[in-house]
């Protein structure tokens, strides 16, 4: 890679990375959360959120309809990211890493929910499953202990697992950027 293309892809992540911190910043004071944790869990969502759209942007061409498509998905994707620790309003700090909640599971009754209807919703599911496949896999590397399971690696590969199961079921497909072919 020459050196202008280098300082490009730096000044391109280093501004993708600013829009990520201020996006995340004003969804919180919206939301009103203070937590740290909820920072953490919110930003490494906007940021997976951000890399899965590039990555489905096939090309320059529909970088206004990717803009488009990322802002309906940010909501939603917030959401992902706050859905898993509902259990500890629900159940009890006790009771936090439920594996009922830290799955895959309200993303895929989602997903069979909206089947196939067409129109906006796909986006907002798939920007749901992108916000709870960030939760799990930061909580891969926070070492989240899931309940009820023996602990270790199992926890890690349960969460890690179903968060993948969060982006390559049929939302995979939904955050199209492009327009479909003929």
């Amino acid at each position: 890679m020459y050196k202008s293309q280098w300082k490009q892809a730096v000044m391109t992540l280093a501004g993708a990375f600013g829009v990520a911190l201020l996006v995340n910043w004003g969804v919180l004071t919206f939301f009103g959360q203070k937590s740290a944790d909820r920072a953490e869990h919110s930003l490494v969502g906007i940021l997976l959120l951000m890399g899965y759209m590039a990555i489905r942007a096939e090309s320059q061409a529909h970088t206004g309809r990717a803009i488009g498509v990322f802002f309906l998905a940010l909501l939603p994707c917030y959401l992902g990211t706050v859905f898993p620790d509902l259990d500890i309003t629900l159940l009890g700090i006790g009771s936090h890493r439920n594996p009922l909640f830290h799955s895959s599971l309200s993303y895929l009754m989602l997903v069979l929910l909206v089947g196939r209807q067409p129109g906006f919703l796909h986006t907002v599911v798939a920007g749901y499953g992108v916000g709870v496949a960030s939760h799990l896999w930061w909580d891969v590397l926070d070492y989240g202990d899931v309940r009820w399971l023996p602990g270790g690696a199992i926890d890690r590969l349960w969460l890690g697992v179903h968060g993948l199961l969060c982006l390559i079921t049929p939302g995979r497909r939904w955050l199209r950027v492009s327009r479909p072919g003929p």
